[in-house]
């Protein structure tokens, strides 16, 4: 239990990031001793649950009731995966020994975080690599591996402290031993810090500067929620006007033209939060709307990028799309392709209409997902858009960076939780993303926390929770491709390989090679 709370304490929001690297060593002292399986499923569960209860217990403040309770049975199931490979592992050690075990528990961990982050209905969100979110000295590895690299930072920490407890006990098991297990934590710890000082030092300059303009209206979600109500676009637009100190309205006769930009009022790309535009039933009043956007986008000279609800045909489901206003015709599209889980959606819920109900309050609002991945170009620059949980899938994110996108824009809404811990989380899980892909992320959203991070992880709040915003900011835009953008999580990919391969030998020694059961031992009477 104090090791849940210790696991807990280094998640953000709280970020006492050093507490993981001991964190998970009377878990490992349990796991290398206890005999009986249902014992370590009950300890590792215990655990790891309540470091989900520290770190997400602001999940259950959702505002409709159905989904709050769906996200308490998300946090409830939300160990069970490191609980498989803590238990599988700790079979193949009774089996094989010490050092057995620990790699397959290795191999097991990253394995059962692989599978949540690329499964269609797994969140990545507690994973033990977040645990070094805040830990710019040392996370900066992520660029290698991902958030894989991370849990694997923590994991070899923690056993080599397992091991220095155990030699410690037994100190005559290897002369020495302490203390060279003391040097390689000592190792572990300064090769990380070495490594995220050289590349931040040494990083790529940036090929460019884009200057973007963030707009937080700061209204509640009683204001936001209606996918229909075109007020807000009116809002967001007499906003951005003040941005711009222009002062001009959103239409404007053809004949009047705008004044010349600028270095005070340059603005390459103004940004708008999640569902910022509606639905109009009307196919010609959606026209219309998106006729006015790219008028009013291209008199001022630059490009406009927005969330907005679209629906494919009169009949089809919603879908939470980013659109961007900027030098062609017809505004570019991106269509939110993972939904968050215990939320937006569940498991079947296309096959019973009950659950849909349940996710969202709106009995028509059925959200579809998009197909693909589309990085929306707005000419000398190309922009990812991942949509509110998005962001937390590290893999998705560098696809979009892989197929060219040089800026990270998050669209983010946030409300339906209040003011919690949750958006200062989001931001700083957020940043992992910069770190991985080397790139300048941005996270706009409706009513705080909105903020901007550069290619290093370094966070830059713009404006805090409920506090109406306009703001200029400048990122340099990168064209550095690192290992993790190449490759993606590939220490999950082969930890999976390998745990495959540990299960295989495990199976074939306990139906082939079984052990001669020894007699028990009579009790001495007194």
């Amino acid at each position: 239990m104090a090791g849940g709370v210790l696991l807990g304490l280094s998640m953000p929001p709280f970020g006492l990031y050093p507490l993981a690297w001991i964190a998970l060593i009377p878990l490992l002292a349990r796991w290398s001793s206890v005999r009986h399986p249902w014992t370590l499923v009950r300890e590792t569960y215990a655990t790891l649950l309540l470091m989900a209860a520290i770190a997400g217990f602001w999940v259950l403040l959702h505002r409709a009731m159905p989904a709050a309770l769906l996200s308490g049975l998300g946090l409830l199931l939300a160990p069970l995966p490191h609980v498989g490979a803590f238990v599988l592992s700790a079979q193949l050690r009774k089996r094989f020994g010490l050092l057995a075990g620990l790699g397959a528990l290795l191999t097991g961990v990253l394995a059962a975080e692989y599978l949540v982050a690329h499964s269609p209905f797994g969140l990545p969100w507690l994973l033990l690599g977040h645990t070094q979110t805040d830990a710019l000295s040392f996370n900066q590895i992520a660029d290698l591996g991902g958030v894989g690299a991370l849990t694997l930072f923590v994991l070899v920490a923690n056993i080599l402290g397992l091991l220095f407890v155990r030699t410690r006990l037994k100190p005559g098991v290897l002369p020495g031993g302490r203390m060279l297990i003391a040097l390689l934590f000592s190792a572990t710890l300064s090769g990380a810090a070495v490594y995220g000082e050289e590349r931040v030092l040494n990083l790529n300059e940036p090929t460019a500067d884009l200057v973007v303009g963030l707009v937080q209206p700061a209204l509640s979600i009683n204001q936001w929620s209606d996918a229909t109500d075109g007020q807000r676009v009116e809002r967001l637009a007499d906003l951005s006007d003040r941005l711009l100190r222009l002062g001009e309205p959103l239409i404007r006769p053809a004949s009047t033209q705008p004044p010349a930009a600028t270095p005070e009022n340059r603005l390459d790309l103004l940004i708008w939060p999640e569902t910022a535009l509606p639905y109009l039933p009307e196919t010609d009043r959606q026209a219309r709307l998106y006729q006015r956007l790219a008028r009013w986008s291209a008199q001022r000279n630059l490009a406009l990028l927005t969330g907005g609800m679209t629906r494919p045909g009169a009949h089809g489901a919603f879908r939470n799309s980013a659109l961007l206003f900027g030098p062609t015709a017809s505004p570019q599209a991106y269509d939110q392709v993972h939904l968050t889980p215990f939320t937006e959606t569940l498991p079947g819920v296309d096959l019973n209409p009950q659950l849909e109900a349940m996710v969202l309050p709106e009995p028509d609002a059925h959200l579809g997902t998009g197909d693909s991945l589309v990085v929306l170009d707005a000419g000398h620059y190309q922009v990812a858009t991942p949509i509110g949980s998005e962001s937390l899938r590290g893999d998705q994110v560098r696809r979009f960076v892989s197929d060219g996108a040089n800026l990270i824009v998050t669209l983010s809404h946030g409300g339906w939780w209040g003011q919690s811990p949750g958006a200062s989380q989001h931001l700083r899980l957020t940043r992992l993303r910069a770190i991985e892909t080397r790139r300048a992320v941005v996270l706009a959203t409706v009513s705080g926390i909105t903020g901007t991070i550069d290619a290093t992880g370094r966070i830059e709040p713009v404006a805090g929770w409920m506090e109406e915003e306009i703001t200029r900011r400048t990122l340099p835009l990168h064209e550095t491709e690192t290992l993790y953008v190449q490759h993606g999580d590939w220490l999950g990919y082969y930890a999976l390989f390998g745990a495959g391969w540990f299960l295989l030998i495990w199976g074939v020694a306990a139906v082939f090679f079984r052990r001669p059961k020894t007699a028990p031992r009579k009790r001495r009477r007194t």
